[in-house]
């Protein structure tokens, strides 16, 4: 039995030395680091349509990519210091003020007219007009207002000057629902919540279609900004009331949409001929 003792302290040391020594011997287990990307987007655009296109976008881009979109709804400031470089651009700035034109914000003339039926909106909001059980022909442009019902065009800021006549209001459809003009400027959006009769034109050379723009401060915000201008983002242009600068978008069960795309088609006939 005293023969033991020396075999097993030996074992016992060795034991004692082998705990003691462990921790060094092995590298600690470390999470293995992750580096996730954060594009940064400024959206200058005050527009809701646009600014839930741009989110709908992100969503997507990131489910697609892995890389994590920040969406961010900046100030004129902002804007006015990313555009000077007095401060640090973000990867993606849009913008009406430079840049690839991504989308169109549209407008028509809307004249009051109290012969016309009126036509309440549809629960979704999206239609000018009811649909009609069985498809009809295309709805025809009407004829161009007359000169007395021009005489005062109320119109948002950034319209002003595209028609004789017109007249800058904060609230353009709320004050052509006042009747404080005949004659106004509005999306289509607008002037499906019109409570009145009215008839609707197109403006001529494309100057109802205003363009939101979008430049990029790095490769990353390049590769968004494609991704904006592929044919899923602009066709997605759609669910927001949106027009796009390179695809027809809008057919007759949704005329006043409708309206002002293919006024654009007229407008590219004259330039080919």
């Amino acid at each position: 039995m005293k023969k033991r003792w020396p075999i097993v302290l030996f074992f016992l040391a060795v034991t004692v030395m082998l705990a003691l020594l462990w921790p060094f011997g092995q590298e600690p287990k470390e999470e293995k680091a992750t580096h996730l990307f954060i594009l940064r987007v400024w959206n200058g655009e005050k527009e809701p349509a646009v600014a839930a296109w741009l989110k709908g976008r992100a969503r997507a881009y990131e489910k697609e990519t892995g890389v994590r979109v920040y969406l961010r709804l900046c100030s004129q400031q902002d804007l006015e210091a990313a555009l000077s470089q007095e401060a640090l651009p973000p990867d993606l700035l849009v913008s009406s003020s430079g840049g690839a034109i991504v989308a169109l914000r549209g407008y028509a003339l809307i004249v009051r007219d109290d012969q016309a039926l009126f036509h309440a909106p549809s629960p979704t909001g999206l239609l000018f007009f009811r649909p009609s059980p069985t498809p009809g022909p295309t709805p025809e442009p009407l004829p161009w207002p007359q000169e007395n019902e021009l005489s005062a065009v109320l119109s948002p800021n950034e319209l002003m000057g595209v028609l004789p006549g017109t007249v800058f209001s904060q609230n353009p459809a709320g004050d052509f629902s006042q009747g404080k003009a005949r004659a106004a400027l509005l999306t289509p959006g607008q002037a499906v919540q019109l409570a009145l009769g009215f008839r609707a034109c197109a403006l001529p050379e494309e100057k109802g279609l205003l363009p939101v723009r979008a430049a990029a401060a790095s490769k990353e915000g390049e590769a968004f900004l494609l991704y904006l201008l592929s044919p899923s983002s602009q066709q997605a242009l759609a669910q927001h009331g949106l027009f796009s600068p390179s695809l027809r978008l809008y057919q007759a069960d949704d005329p006043l949409r409708f309206l002002i795309d293919s006024s654009r088609e007229k407008t590219e006939e004259k330039e080919g001929s």
